[in-house]
């Protein structure tokens, strides 16, 4: 994140950034009111409430629901997803805008998929979760992933606004950086193999 350059200049790169921000404000929103009511129902119900597929689906419906209300007309969004082997798959169209952001968001996943998960490939840790931590959890994704966003939007308006040529200088930079810490990995990988 301390790298300047922005991850593009364009009006769209901007329009996704600003719709994922109140996309994601409003899904921590209803989590948090979903929260609320199924820690109500668990204390009538006066045991603990377990994922299913069912309510599973209800709380997501119930969130994609607010964040459709909230998201602009023209703008992209893409998926990500960790599954219960703990292998995280972001859409390859994603943006570098909203790449970083989704990483972000799913890390939270793969690191409690991978302080839970079965050794047993056919099971899913996730059968074992209370609905109201599969919730918090969620929550947790979506507020990383929103710090991220914010930092990407912040980075890219001041990045934007400078001069094309110094915009030039800074990526040409940053290339050549690249290529020297590739450069410096090839030459400490064939210094392994000759040694």
């Amino acid at each position: 994140m301390n790298d300047p350059i922005g991850c593009g200049c364009s009006k769209q790169d901007e329009t996704d950034l600003e719709s994922r921000i109140k996309q994601v404000e409003a899904a921590i929103k209803e989590y948090e009111s979903q929260i609320k009511e199924w820690e109500a129902k668990e204390k009538s119900a006066k045991e603990s409430l377990f994922l299913t597929n069912d309510n599973r689906g209800s709380v997501q419906g119930s969130v994609g629901f607010r964040m459709s209300t909230v998201r602009t007309a023209n703008a992209r969004s893409f998926a990500a997803e960790t599954d219960a082997g703990c292998f995280t798959t972001i859409d390859p169209n994603a943006t570098s805008c909203l790449r970083g952001a989704l990483q972000d968001h799913e890390s939270v996943h793969k690191k409690a998929c991978e302080a839970n998960k079965s050794l047993n490939p056919f099971v899913d840790w996730r059968d074992k979760q209370r609905v109201v931590d599969y919730m918090k959890e969620e929550q947790a994704g979506y507020r990383k992933e929103s710090e991220r966003l914010q930092q990407e939007l912040q980075k890219m308006k001041k990045y934007c606004s400078l001069d094309k040529s110094i915009r030039w200088a800074l990526e040409r930079a940053a290339a050549d950086r690249e290529r020297l810490k590739e450069a410096y990995e090839d030459v400490n990988g064939l210094r392994k193999v000759l040694r």
